[in-house]
């Protein structure tokens, strides 16, 4: 995993568990930028006040909301390779040149190597959420970064069980090529059955939910066990309690950052198999091999 404060790769596995301290839910405050907070064993860092005010008013004038009826689900722009819904990776033929307004944050980014060439822009109504879900760990490198704008919201985090696992084997989508059923949750989610009640409560005991709090103006950067190995997601819901008060959503925007792999970059090797992508599709390659030697009599 690369080293946020100064963008440079130690020499270790980009996802290697670590000793998980007492409260993984309590972050620190960087020595280096006294805005920058890190949950060190998620591998979790949120910068605040990452765009000036100016730069938000600019960035929602963008998007282009209609005056007259404002939307009541979430909408999505894309930039750069466009994301890819069947896949769950980036479009190998649509292709959006990306505004300015985003080309001016990439030399902001804490890690400038591979930066960033698949942009993802949406904007939630007042109490729109996001499914619960992992990203996909081979098609884009580890580095995922979503700014938020508008209003703030709470984000979730709990590290992906049995559950998450179960749902990534649904027959619906393949590593970089067709879907292979239909897609009904929203976005990145994965669509799915649920386990049994009391196996989901069991999960829930030994995964407990951690809430970071998106600040407008703010860039979370996901890396390692919180880019791999947890599901994020927000709630649905009118408001929120932030600070012991009930406060009420406004409309929010978000810019999900990623860069794409090609060809023999598609790959992963993380500690996470049971959500890995990669480790599922090397799984129905090795059921098909089964599955042809017993055809054959072998």
């Amino acid at each position: 995993m690369a080293d946020i404060a100064t963008g440079v790769a130690p020499d270790v596995a980009p996802d290697e568990p670590t000793d998980v301290p007492t409260d993984i839910a309590t972050p620190v405050v960087s020595p280096f930028n006294r805005k920058m907070k890190v949950w060190p064993a998620l591998g979790l860092t949120l910068i605040e006040n990452f765009i000036t005010v100016d730069e938000e008013k600019a960035m929602i004038a963008a998007f282009e909301l209609p005056d007259d009826a404002p939307p009541k689900k979430r909408l999505s722009k894309h930039f750069g390779y466009h994301f890819d819904y069947t896949t769950f990776g980036a479009s190998e033929t649509t292709l959006t040149p990306v505004p300015e307004y985003i080309q001016t944050l990439l030399h902001r980014l804490p890690i400038q190597m591979n930066l960033p060439d698949q942009f993802t822009v949406q904007y939630y109504p007042p109490g729109a959420g996001i499914p619960p879900h992992v990203d996909t760990h081979s098609m884009f490198e580890e580095a995922l970064y979503s700014l938020s704008y508008g209003s703030a919201v709470p984000m979730m985090f709990k590290k992906a069980g049995k559950n998450e696992a179960r749902k990534l084997r649904l027959p619906k989508r393949s590593l970089g090529g067709e879907a292979t059923g239909g897609e009904t949750a929203a976005g990145e989610a994965a669509a799915g059955d649920a386990v049994k009640e009391d196996e989901e409560e069991e999960e829930g005991k030994n995964n407990p939910v951690i809430e970071v709090l998106l600040p407008p103006r703010s860039l979370l950067v996901m890396m390692g066990a919180s880019r791999y190995g947890y599901v994020h997601g927000i709630r649905s819901r009118k408001t929120d309690v932030i600070r012991r008060r009930t406060v009420p959503r406004t409309g929010r925007y978000s810019i999900t950052m990623r860069t794409v792999r090609r060809g023999d970059e598609i790959r992963c090797d993380c500690y996470y198999p049971g959500v890995c992508d990669a480790r599922v599709r090397e799984e129905e390659a090795e059921r098909q091999r089964e599955k042809e030697r017993t055809d054959n009599g072998e």
